[in-house]
Parts: C-alpha cells; structure tokens; sequence
C-alpha cells in the first residue's frame, strides 16, 4: 500500500507545478503519530455544502482556524465563501447561505488554493471527517486535476473511541460533543464557527 500511494504521488507530481497551489502539500514530510501535540501546527476546518452526496452536491464555503503551540489563534481564522453551479435550494435552511451571496463568491479553485497555502505545514482536523474529505478531493481533482494529499485528525472518530472505551452510547454530533465537555453553544452550520467549535473539541 505504501509503494502504491509513493507511486501514485509521483504520477500526480508531474501534473503540478513547482508554484503551484498543491505543490507544498506533496513535499510536506508524514507527520508521526508520536509527535507531542503542543509541537504540531493543526488547521481545524469545516465545509459547507449543498447536500451530503459528493458526486452530485456542491461546495458553498470553506471555514478554517489555526492551532499552534495547542492553543487556538482565533485571529486566524477564515472564512471563503465559493461560487456554486447549481442553486442552494432547501439547503439555505441549514447554512443560511443565499444564491445571492454565493452568486459573487470566489471559485471553488480559489477557495481551495488559499485553503493550501495553510494546510501545506499542517495536519487537518475535522468533525467527521470523511465528508468534508470527499468534498474537498473531488473538488481539487475538478479544479486541479489531482486529488490533495495531506493527513488529519477526526474529532468524530476520537470522541466515539472514547465513548466504546466506556462502553456509553451518545450522539456524535458536534454541538453534543461539545456538550459532553461542557463547552458553551457555539453557531452551527456556519463553516468559521464550526472549524473554531472543532478546534475548541479537539483540545478539550
């Protein structure tokens, strides 16, 4: 499997340019499960879409806010809104963003490079990750003609280790997550403030 995907990088290398928005993530070296978490740069991110089927959904924005030295630098936060094909329709519902509001956004590419530029020395965290991945890989294989490479952590994944380790049952949704280590309400289904409420997951 390790000679497959070191092969399959080298392939999708040849498609990128030196300067190009992908470049730094296929030069950025594995990061070690034994490294301390106060030494790693983490980059808490979060999507918003039009549904939950990749293959048919659009992108709608993209949230992320850095984690340094373990702690959140809420300054950095961002919060890039993108261009979709396709109307939001009954999603406006859940994310509150309008046709309107998309219809000056930047595009998904653009989106997606200035996303690089801070993930290229970082590793990811996601609430449910598996989601927001998909989205993301099909959009840059779209926009770029490559799939991204990079490694991340899944909120998700740990809290309900934790809950099999104690052998509890609870829901695995991020607000109830944050419930269970008594962290305030934060706004859901808005990309920056679900990025920050992962982060804030994460260190609890």
């Amino acid at each position: 499997m390790a000679l497959s995907r070191f092969l399959k990088q080298l392939r999708w290398r040849k498609k990128i340019t030196a300067s190009g928005p992908l470049s730094r993530l296929y030069e950025q070296p594995a990061w070690s499960s034994r490294t301390p978490f106060s030494e790693l740069k983490i980059l808490a991110v979060d999507c918003e879409m039009t549904g939950l089927n990749p293959k048919q959904d659009a992108l709608l924005s993209i949230g992320w806010v850095v984690i340094q030295n373990g702690f959140i630098e809420y300054s950095s936060g961002r919060h890039v809104l993108c261009h979709a094909t396709e109307d939001v329709g009954e999603s406006v519902t859940i994310h509150g963003l309008s046709d309107r509001q998309i219809a000056g956004a930047s595009s998904v590419s653009q989106a997606l490079s200035l996303l690089m530029k801070d993930l290229s020395d970082s590793v990811a965290v996601f609430h449910h990750a598996h989601l927001d991945v998909e989205f993301l890989q099909r959009a840059a294989e779209s926009s770029f003609g490559c799939p991204l490479s990079f490694q991340y952590i899944d909120t998700m994944a740990i809290e309900k280790r934790r809950l099999d380790r104690q052998g509890r049952a609870g829901s695995l949704q991020l607000g109830l997550c944050r419930d269970r280590y008594a962290l305030p309400h934060s706004h859901a289904h808005n990309a920056l403030s679900d990025a920050i409420a992962t982060a804030e997951l994460l260190i609890a």
